[in-house]
């Protein structure tokens, strides 16, 4: 995939993510600062997988290739 590809796919998903946690809290009364706390929280669920995968993946690729 391009640069361009990779940045619509990440924008589009960032702009979900923020649609789907305004919907969450569109009737509670919390402030701006609960909304970005919940939008780190979410981003970290997915980030910590993504972090290992890629470690996984990275040991994988240099142990095959030393052999």
């Amino acid at each position: 995939m391009k640069k361009i590809d990779w940045f619509f796919s990440l924008f589009l998903i960032i702009m979900g993510l923020t649609c789907l946690l305004f919907s969450a809290n569109a009737f509670g009364h919390e402030s701006i600062i609960f909304f970005v706390k919940t939008l780190l929280q979410m981003c970290m669920w997915f980030a910590c997988p993504a972090i290992l995968a890629l470690i996984l993946y990275l040991w994988f690729l240099f142990r095959n290739k030393n052999k």
